[in-house]
């Protein structure tokens, strides 16, 4: 089969034609917009409201703002933040884009010189980091005693977290290389599988809770259909070392080869090809 290009007709393209107008023209008011506003707020710096109100523009005031912080209605953007930088008392910045839509730029009311700043300025900063810092500790110290009463009392978990007014949930069996729910990998409770039934394991830090597990079944393996998975784990190992042989074999042929310079990698035509997946 052989492709002929061909001119599309003025019919199938004249939707894309008129979108790309229509946004052209909205950059075009836009820019407009943003050239009055900074043209009139460099003549008139003490009246931005005004400046605002007369281009149907927002103002939005901002104070404290420290390099690369958020600011409001526009974000932590780079290239807004960059605009700003070196700016004195009563400068306007450079016009930016923040959204395809949407575009910002900033007036200089005051510069306030870098110092150290007071407790009271930072007091929930340093309370926060307290909290951040103490709470993995109390539940460390919380699951270790949990699990010293649970030991104390016969084994007798439920028990020991009832009374610390802690949640119990029992999972289905599960194998080494399965997902727990609730929990997560169960390589978390690796030692689990190696102690015998009742066994309280020591506390399990994870991300957002630390938990104490006890060993409350444990399932043989059935040793009848041991030959049967053998023959089919000795097919499978022999199935990836044969693909292994051959990825290295066409690995090393192309190293080869292109240090011959008998293949050349083009180099851009790959990273396109990855991008295009990627995408």
């Amino acid at each position: 089969m052989l492709a002929v290009p061909r001119l599309k007709p003025f019919a199938e393209v004249k939707d894309e034609l008129s979108k790309g107008w229509k946004q052209e023209q909205a950059n075009n008011r836009m820019q407009q917009i943003s050239d009055k506003a900074q043209a009139a707020l460099q003549k008139d710096a003490a009246h931005p409201e005004a400046v605002a109100a007369a281009l149907g523009m927002q103002v939005v005031h901002a104070d404290g703002v420290a390099q690369g912080a958020t600011l409001p209605e526009v974000g932590s953007i780079p290239d807004f933040d960059q605009s700003i930088a070196g700016l004195k008392k009563g400068d306007v910045s450079q016009v930016v884009a923040i959204t395809p839509t949407k575009v910002a730029l900033a007036e200089v009311t005051d510069v306030v010189p870098s110092r150290p700043a007071t407790f009271d300025e930072v007091k929930t900063q340093v309370h926060d980091a307290m909290m951040t810092g103490r709470v993995p500790y109390l539940m460390s110290q919380k699951a270790k005693q949990l699990a010293d009463d649970a030991r104390a009392n016969g084994g007798d978990l439920a028990k020991a977290a009832k009374a610390m007014g802690l949640e119990v949930k029992t999972s289905e069996p599960f194998k080494r290389m399965a997902t727990v729910d609730g929990l997560g990998p169960a390589s978390y409770v690796e030692d689990g599988f190696k102690s015998s039934v009742g066994t309280i394991l020591n506390p399990i830090p994870m991300a957002e809770q630390t938990v104490v597990v006890k060993v409350v079944e444990q399932i043989m393996p059935d040793m009848s259909k041991l030959n049967d998975e053998r023959l089919a784990l000795r097919d499978k190992l022999k199935q990836d070392k044969a693909r292994d042989r051959a990825e290295l074999f066409e690995n090393g042929l192309v190293d080869e080869l292109t240090k011959k310079g008998v293949v050349k990698l083009h180099e851009d035509a790959i990273r396109r090809l990855l991008a295009s997946y990627r995408s």
